[in-house]
């Protein structure tokens, strides 16, 4: 049996986030080649989008070269970027969210790691049309609770640095798990996954609020200090040069380590939305085997069976 970390035990707060970095380390390989097999096309397309909106690599050129405040050294985006942006921003969360479900799925029926990737997309796909209704609902549910998280800024310093944040947080918390729970389970429709998920959110809300946040950080402070590299390299080439901005976005080392950082940038947006959905499935499990105690009823059930023979 290869590495397995049993999801559906009941943890503390700790023991949630170590089993799933456990699951992490156990599992890497396979995460990733059933992410890469199914996301390439989608990872073009986002480079294509960010490669087209490259006015923030413009600006930090400018910066760096003291030329900031001359407009026309800025590419501009092009009209098309948004759409590719939102279209593909849109696939990548369906795909991931629907992806993750049916890994954790295979990983837990068959206990043990590394599920083929061609079964985890087949149990993935009757999901992916009823995982848009979700995102509607989740994209149409985020005006009213912006509105909101604006009103609670307005509280002096607790507002801003602990009431809109952890509404932020709590609500995409709650869609994530519902996304999840509906990728998870074969027999839960859209509409009843969004109910599991807030019942399990509202369950033990404290842990999965600070499971959620701390985990979200740190796999987006991850993803950020590998972007951070080729925005370095540019900073201290361009700020060591002589050449004017212009000749400088036509260097060809400038043009490589652009390319670089859109793929980079492509590649961990969408890889870390599909290690939170993978992290928010440990945490779905965990707060559903508190609430229900399933797995040990079964573990128990099982150890009757023993008894009896």
């Amino acid at each position: 049996m290869k590495h397995y970390i049993e999801p559906r035990l009941r943890r503390d707060f700790g023991g949630v986030i170590t089993a799933y970095f456990d699951f992490l380390k156990g599992d890497h390989k396979n995460i990733f080649t059933v992410f890469l097999t199914y996301n390439f096309v989608l990872i073009i397309l986002l480079f294509l989008a960010n490669y087209l909106s490259d006015s923030g690599m413009s600006s930090i050129m400018a910066l760096a070269s003291g030329t900031y405040t001359d407009p026309t050294l800025y590419t501009e985006s092009s009209e098309y970027a948004w759409i590719l942006s939102l279209v593909g921003s849109v696939l990548m969360m369906v795909l991931n969210a629907a992806l993750a479900g049916a890994y954790l799925r295979l990983y837990e029926r068959d206990r043990k790691g590394s599920p083929e990737a061609r079964e985890v997309f087949s149990a993935a796909r009757p999901k992916l049309l009823g995982m848009i209704l979700i995102l509607v609902v989740g994209v149409i549910g985020m005006i009213p609770t912006m509105i909101v998280a604006v009103i609670m800024a307005i509280v002096p310093l607790i507002g801003i640095f602990v009431l809109t944040p952890g509404l932020i947080v709590v609500y995409f918390t709650w869609i994530g798990m519902s996304m999840f729970a509906y990728a998870y389970d074969p027999d839960t429709g859209a509409m009843q996954a969004l109910g599991k998920g807030w019942e399990m959110l509202f369950s033990k809300f404290w842990k999965a609020l600070g499971v959620s946040f701390i985990v979200s950080i740190l796999l987006y402070l991850l993803s950020f200090l590998f972007q951070l590299v080729p925005i370095i390299m540019i900073g201290v080439f361009t700020y060591n040069s002589a050449l004017d901005n212009i000749e400088i976005q036509e260097n060809i080392f400038i043009k490589a380590v652009e390319f670089f950082f859109y793929a980079i940038n492509s590649i961990a947006t969408s890889l870390v939305f599909f290690l939170i959905m993978l992290m928010l499935g440990y945490l779905y499990f965990n707060l559903h085997e508190s609430k229900y105690n399933v797995y040990l009823q079964s573990r128990i059930a099982k150890l009757g069976q023993k008894d009896e023979v």
